[in-house]
């Protein structure tokens, strides 16, 4: 693919990675992105690099279009590597180019590369800096989810380069939004922000806060993962999502998730799911041996009630159960009503370190329910009484 006109004379000439298939631990079956754009003015600008595997196929890109000598700014909104990677080549390059980025954006910059002889320019929330016809606003959004995070507004374009603001790890032959089916892209951007920026629903919050403060005007959102927003009407879409996530709000469904070596919890998750669907609640459940730990979190977004269903193994937390568990955690849901329930066979007592876990997050509980062995028809019937108990709170 060549470099693509988004705006008049600014261009995306990023990668795509259709190979990727994971990311930290987030399956991602539909690759990704490295955004990367070329505003081309009186001082040409560079925003972000790529993965430093797919230099060559970016830097050929910029190359299509004009010399590195005559590069003024490189714009690094983000220093994690799948942004920066090629950062060192593009310098090298680019040596009279100076960095545009914020003091947490050149520590960590400093941190993971050489960069002697590189010229920065600092920027924070609210700064602004002309390249001829053109002014870049700056928007810094720390945790967003790095200390370095921030976006790149073209003021006269009314667009914001997003950073991984507004993303999705989606590789196809689009570039917009508009040319491709709109609920999948929406579904590839609910799934990045369950499991890149679920914990940071507050800077989300602040982000959209101090854009409106700033008042920005934008009609076009190009991020730095996957396909970009075009007109008012995209734009209002994914913001208002961000805004339904960030708040921690939910639809009232149920999520029920699990493990099972010889049917016990398994078996006692699917009673569960009986008395939530009579309630007339909404439910999804997910087997650990089947669904890897992204896809759950996804369904996390928008559910009231958790059930986590745990097959003691030598005394401890199955192991698909403890990683899901672990990896939830990080992602820090919020406002979540929720019971821990399992199987054991000789020391109960184990399902207490996901009530524990539930308990540090901050989310409503019951008490938790476990049996030996196979549950009888009898203990299944108590076990639906919790989930009952669950329900009312």
């Amino acid at each position: 693919m060549n470099a693509v006109e988004i705006k008049k004379d600014v261009y995306w000439v990023g990668v795509k990675d259709w190979n990727l298939k994971e990311f930290h631990g987030y399956t991602t079956p539909s690759g990704s992105t490295y955004n990367s754009y070329l505003i081309m003015d009186d001082k040409i600008t560079l925003v972000d690099g790529v993965k430093h595997y797919m230099s060559a196929e970016h830097i050929a890109r910029i190359k299509s279009l004009v010399d590195f000598s005559k590069i003024s700014y490189v714009v690094v909104n983000h220093v994690e590597m799948d942004h920066s990677g090629n950062i060192p080549e593009i310098m090298k390059l680019a040596p009279q180019a100076k960095i545009i980025t914020n003091t947490a954006g050149k520590q960590a910059l400093e941190a993971h590369f050489d960069t002697t002889g590189w010229e920065y320019e600092l920027v924070k929330t609210g700064d602004s800096v002309s390249i001829g016809r053109r002014t870049l606003a700056f928007m810094t959004t720390p945790m967003l989810h790095w200390p370095d995070s921030m976006m790149t507004y073209v003021k006269e374009d009314k667009l914001l380069l997003s950073n991984d603001g507004f993303g999705q790890h989606f590789a196809c032959d689009a570039l917009f939004v508009k040319d491709a089916p709109f609920d999948v892209v929406m579904d590839h951007a609910k799934s990045y922000y369950a499991n890149i920026l679920f914990p940071f629903g507050a800077q989300a919050e602040k982000a959209l806060k101090t854009a409106g403060d700033l008042g920005l005007d934008i009609e076009m959102i190009a991020p730095s993962h996957g396909l970009i927003w075009s007109g008012k009407e995209e734009v209002g879409a994914i913001l208002g999502k961000y805004c339904e996530w960030a708040c921690g709000g939910n639809k009232g469904k149920a999520v029920i998730v699990y493990d099972s070596m010889w049917g016990a919890t398994a078996a006692m998750a699917e009673a569960a799911m009986g008395v939530l669907q009579d309630a007339g609640i909404p439910v999804v459940k997910h087997c650990l041996s089947v669904k890897n730990v992204s896809e759950v979190m996804v369904d996390f977004l928008d559910a009231k009630y958790v059930l986590i269903g745990n097959p003691t193994l030598n005394n401890q937390l199955f192991p698909r159960v403890a990683g899901f568990v672990t990896y939830m955690k990080g992602l820090a849901p919020r406002n979540k009503v929720a019971l821990a329930f399992g199987s054991y066979g000789w020391r109960p007592g184990v399902v207490k370190q996901i009530q524990a876990v539930y308990e540090e997050l901050g989310w409503q509980t019951v008490e938790p329910f476990e049996e030996k062995y196979t549950p009888k028809s009898d203990v299944l019937e108590k076990f639906k009484e919790r989930v009952k108990e669950l329900i009312k709170l």
